[in-house]
């Protein structure tokens, strides 16, 4: 079927075993059979209990995971209470998903983003997303979707209920701060 919607991965392992510095990255890319990538979704993997302090590698390891870190890791690195007692064997933090123009607004992107999660699973796993518009900004730089009116609704907040209802479509329940999981088997 010429049509037909592939996904691939490609993944970053470092020689710091620890992963004291740098998060284990997975990059899933979209793409038609024979055609160009269309899109792409960033994964972090995260092993509770192995991984030493998975807050503070990406606390220099960020990416654009923004609040997720902090919603669901202690200071210390431990599982934040609520996602301790959802007993995950694997955390797989989405850190965006992002396809050109003319697959927006189909879902598509989406859906893969969910498809590619279930295949880096193992049982138990627990996906984590945080469903923002990415900003092409830096956290210091002014944001030009901000309005000098604070009755005016941003535009990104739109967006941000639209998502969220969205990823709520594909299972994903809130979990704190906007930060919403959801349980994936291979």
């Amino acid at each position: 079927m010429a049509d037909r919607l592939v996904i691939s991965y490609e993944s970053r392992h470092f020689a710091d075993a620890d992963w004291s510095r740098n998060a284990d990255r997975w990059r899933a890319s979209f793409y038609e059979s024979g055609a160009k990538v269309f899109g792409t979704a960033d994964i972090t993997r995260v092993i509770p209990g192995v991984t030493p302090n998975p807050r503070a590698a990406l606390a220099d390891d960020p990416g654009l995971l923004d609040r997720i870190p902090r919603v669901i890791f202690t200071e210390t690195g431990g599982l934040a209470p609520a996602v301790a007692e959802l007993r995950p064997s694997l955390l797989l933090l989405l850190e965006s998903v992002s396809v050109v123009d003319e697959w927006r607004g189909k879902g598509v992107g989406m859906a893969l983003a969910v498809e590619a999660l279930r295949r880096l699973a193992v049982p138990g796993a627990l996906a984590v997303c945080y469903p923002a518009p990415i900003h092409e900004h830096g956290p210091d730089e002014p944001c030009s979707y901000d309005s000098d009116d604070p009755e005016v609704r941003r535009p990104d907040e739109e967006a941000m209920d639209k998502l969220r209802r969205a990823w709520e479509r594909h299972g994903f329940l809130p979990l704190a701060e906007g930060v919403y999981v959801r349980r994936v088997e291979p």
